[in-house]
């Protein structure tokens, strides 16, 4: 994200969620998350740390997406955070990392740290002493990897920016600082690409840089300080034609957060502020990133297509060119039959070859264990196999051609689609077509995740931030079970004794629940059981695709395998997010 863009979108963000209480943290998808905030305007903080293009800005109340399962990160961040008042935003320098700092009812601060800062975009949690209470990624860096409960590591300066700020009376100090060697012009242009790619390649052609490049980048800063950018973004399309067409040109589109003396590209879009710059950059970005996603997934299917019909019409020729022998073994049925006097040794009849010019004897193969006569009929037999096999074989082969032929008529339509809607109904005809798989995450309705509005199942959120679901009556638990989790759930019920069916949702597949959380749901699993208030009672646990309804089985009787058992008092961990 663009340094001085990222100055403006603090400065707006600080003027208008200050002093505001945290009502929600909610988890969009993976790398993005929701922060709802308590104000009049419903403002809604999104933060993405996606590599595409990590940023942070407020959404529109009615734009607001739906929220998804929450991973360990975002359990955390609710519980530490909701209702927390928001106290300051604050930049480091001119490094991309805002940290937004929190106050908690007891007094207590809580710091979030979002590190926008390309493929190492992160989001740290840490307390009043900097220690490092959660992070939503790790890191590859041996020196930054983030661990739970030690001080927080900020990002190391890149060379040249030790101590830099956006501070317009320190430009002089930074620029020299930066590249103490170069002249004046290419020191600031260098200054600039660090903080301000756009500018920095632009800043050459700007009027009146060749006296002063110094004052110039002073005034640009002060611009940035004062919060009197004027963001423009450059696209070859207007950006509404973009959304359509994001891959009409090769270059992304270039938000700057002033106007350039040598525009990237022939349109123009203004902004009044750079928060709204950043939120139709980034659905630019998104469209443009879908529309390359749609269109390589397509092209994949396809390719994989033509390879496995390639493969199959050359099994089928060879297949088909084995089917030729049927003559062969229709001669020595023949053969073995006008020369009744021929018998069997070893593994061969020896027999006079009556179709050869010269004629002579023929050693035609045979089975030991059959007469003369069984050994034609197997002969007949195996011809009249081969040539059904060829008529099947042919069949096969112009179907297989015919599959071409579609393929061919698919991967044509594919490169004349243009817009992102024709690539989307192209990827719906496909899946149809059974070419392609509905992609991850484009879920039948049945697999969403429940309990938000279902009266007929409870919800429950541990201290991870993993979600467990309980059924209350039988055919509560039937759909909880069979409709609503997904095969790569963990499910537990007790041991032996009527009772719930309990749910622990794991959007990330993990092999291994934490051990803490296997303990919860066992515990509210047997708390709903009839076990309850009998001492301790033994609970099955087993990942949700070896569970089974047989045939004719009453609601809420299955069958397990695979499961393991564990010994837990009945009891609620927590209180439940809603009694439904």
């Amino acid at each position: 994200m663009d340094s001085l863009i990222l100055e403006g979108v603090v400065q707006l963000l600080d003027r208008s969620l200050r002093g505001r209480s945290l009502l929600r943290w909610d988890r969009l998808a993976e790398g993005e998350y929701l922060l709802r905030f308590a104000t009049a305007a419903c403002d809604n903080l999104k933060i993405s740390l996606r590599p595409l293009e990590p940023a942070l800005y407020r959404l529109p109340h009615r734009a607001t997406p739906r929220a998804s399962s929450p991973d360990s990160f975002s359990g955390i961040a609710a519980r530490e955070l909701e209702g927390t008042t928001l106290i300051k935003i604050d930049r480091r320098g001119c490094d991309r990392v805002v940290e937004l700092d929190w106050e908690r009812p007891d007094g207590t601060r809580r710091r979030l740290v979002v590190e926008l800062i390309g493929k190492s975009a992160n989001l740290l949690l840490v307390d009043g002493a900097d220690r490092v209470l959660a992070f939503a990624r790790k890191m590859a860096s041996a020196f930054r990897a983030p661990e739970v409960g030690r001080a927080y590591q900020p990002p190391v300066p890149r060379p040249g920016f030790e101590g830099a700020t956006l501070d317009p009376d320190r430009a002089e100090t930074m620029v020299r600082h930066f590249a103490p060697q170069a002249a004046p012009l290419e020191a600031v242009s260098g200054f600039l690409m660090g903080i301000s790619p756009p500018l920095g390649a632009d800043f050459p052609h700007r009027k009146g840089v060749l006296q002063d490049p110094v004052e110039e980048l002073q005034r640009i800063l002060r611009a940035a300080q004062s919060g009197n950018l004027k963001p423009v973004l450059y696209t070859p399309l207007s950006p509404e034609e973009m959304l359509l067409r994001p891959e009409v040109s090769p270059h992304p589109p270039v938000l700057a957060p002033l106007p350039l003396a040598k525009p990237p590209a022939p349109v123009a879009t203004h902004f009044q502020d750079c928060e709204e710059a950043c939120r139709l950059t980034a659905r630019l970005l998104e469209a443009r990133h879908r529309s390359q996603q749609l269109r390589e997934r397509i092209s994949g299917a396809l390719h994989r297509e033509e390879a496995r019909l390639k493969r199959l019409l050359t099994k089928l020729q060879r297949e088909f060119e084995e089917s030729a022998q049927a003559e062969i073994h229709q001669r020595y049925g023949d053969l073995i039959l006008a020369c009744p006097a021929a018998k069997v040794e070893g593994e061969a009849i020896v027999v006079q070859d009556l179709y050869a010019p010269e004629g002579g004897e023929l050693r035609v193969p045979a089975d030991p264990a059959l007469s003369p006569r069984g050994n034609a009929e197997k002969h007949y037999a195996r011809a009249r196999k081969l040539r059904r096999g060829a008529q099947k074989i042919r069949e096969r082969m112009a179907s297989a051609a015919s599959e071409q032929g579609a393929v061919a008529i698919w991967r044509g339509r594919l490169q004349g689609v243009v817009t992102l809607p024709d690539l989307s109904e192209l990827e719906s005809a496909l899946i149809g077509a059974r070419l392609l798989r509905p992609a991850r995450g484009e879920l039948p309705r049945r697999q969403r995740p429940a309990g938000e509005s279902d009266p007929g199942i409870r919800k429950y959120r541990t201290e991870d931030g993993f979600v467990i679901l309980v059924g209350k009556t039988s055919r509560d638990n039937d759909r909880l079970t069979f409709q609503e989790a997904s095969s790569h759930d963990f499910w537990f019920h007790a041991a032996d004794r009527s009772g719930a069916h309990v749910v622990v949702r794991n959007p990330s597949r993990l092999k291994e629940l934490p051990r803490s959380v296997v303990l919860s749901a066992a515990r509210i699993a047997a708390h709903f059981s009839r076990a309850r208030g009998k001492g301790k009672v033994k609970v099955h646990y087993t990942l949700r695709k070896h569970v089974r309804k047989g045939k004719g089985f009453v609601p809420g009787l299955v069958t397990i395998r695979n499961h393991r058992t564990l010994e837990v008092e009945p009891g609620i961990p927590g209180e439940p997010e809603r009694d439904g």
